[in-house]
């Protein structure tokens, strides 16, 4: 029976593996040059929470941030089965 802890355990680092690369992918990129004031960088992409609080309250649930929540939680479907689909050996 010891299988079944062996493959629980696997299936946990692999959740917390998966965790920590969707946490490293989403980190917000920031453009900054010497000139600029630190108050004035732009950010080139919204945070997750940013894109998920505009798809909320975007009346009609229509719009550019819906379409972008949609593709996110998509992008995420699309890895998640590449990810857990089963492997054969030959």
């Amino acid at each position: 029976m010891e299988s079944k802890g062996f493959w629980r355990n696997e299936w946990d680092l692999f959740l917390k593996d998966m965790q920590e690369l969707g946490e490293f992918c989403l980190q917000p990129i920031e453009i900054t040059v010497p000139w600029q004031k630190k108050e004035e960088v732009q950010m080139l992409k919204p945070t997750v929470e940013e894109v998920a609080e505009k798809a909320e309250t975007v009346e009609d649930n229509v719009g550019f941030w819906k379409r972008e929540w949609d593709l996110f939680k998509q992008d995420l479907n699309n890895a998640k089965e590449f990810l857990t689909q089963p492997v054969t050996f030959k």
